[in-house]
């Protein structure tokens, strides 16, 4: 995950991005300020600021590559590129605010774009930084993006339903749910998503099953088309890039 806040100078962006890397244990915090020094880059034009916004966008998907989570906080005033990242990886973008006077005023950026969509929003002023925290925690002030950006489907048979003997017939759901599914359900859903499951076996089927291990209230459809996602979690998934890469890596 990729925890990016944004905000203008002065909104809180650096403080509660170190309380957040303290309070989850997350090793990388990427900062506009600090950033800037690495980069020597002190043009604050828009050239300048978009050049430091990529940058950071780079760093964190590298890390985030890697296996780790990251933290950014950085002013970035341009909703298109903050809103590429967001379709790009799993970013979790917080937008600051407050009315309060903190003498950074003068460095705001005049063409600040506010997001409109799939972002947690809090009005830092006098709100203590645990409560902001639990905001972020929870999920709670995220204003939802359309459907489709919403959206996780998941498949049934080995990603849902344990299915460690293979198929025993369309009717014949024989197995457990998968370990932490509860937990990893919770997740989805705390971050506003919308969850529906996939499978080609017979939709009472599996509504009964879902509701046997009381997981039916976490899926709000049960499909077996292809619909507008997110992203597909699937035990059977390949992620294309090329056709050229896909043949390379794959021994059928």
């Amino acid at each position: 995950m990729i925890y990016w806040f944004t905000g203008q100078p002065g909104s809180g962006k650096t403080t509660l991005a170190l309380a957040l890397k303290k309070r989850l244990g997350i090793r990388f915090h990427i900062d506009g300020d600090d950033l800037r020094l690495l980069s020597s880059n002190k043009n604050y034009s828009r050239e300048g600021r978009m050049d430091n916004i990529r940058l950071a966008q780079n760093l964190a998907h590298f890390l985030q590559n890697k296996g780790e989570d990251v933290i950014v906080s950085l002013v970035a005033p341009y909703k298109e590129l903050r809103e590429d990242f967001k379709n790009l990886t799993d970013v979790t973008e917080i937008y600051l605010h407050t009315t309060e006077i903190r003498g950074r005023e003068h460095y705001f950026a005049e063409d600040y774009e506010a997001p409109s969509d799939n972002f947690i929003e809090i009005d830092t002023t006098d709100i203590p930084i645990s409560d902001c925290l639990d905001l972020i925690d929870s999920g709670q002030n995220l204003v939802p993006t359309d459907v489709k950006k919403r959206t996780i489907a998941i498949d049934f048979d080995g990603v849902i339903h344990r299915y460690s003997e293979g198929f025993k017939g369309k009717d014949n759901a024989y197995d457990p749910p998968n370990e932490n599914i509860t937990e990893a359900l919770e997740y989805f859903k705390s971050r506003g998503y919308r969850l529906v499951v996939f499978s080609t076996r017979p939709k009472e089927v599996i509504a009964d099953w879902l509701k046997n291990y009381d997981l039916a209230d976490y899926f709000e459809d049960i499909t077996d088309i292809k619909i507008p996602a997110k992203i597909y979690i699937d035990d059977r998934g390949y992620k294309f890039e090329s056709w050229k890469k896909t043949l390379e890596e794959l021994e059928l």
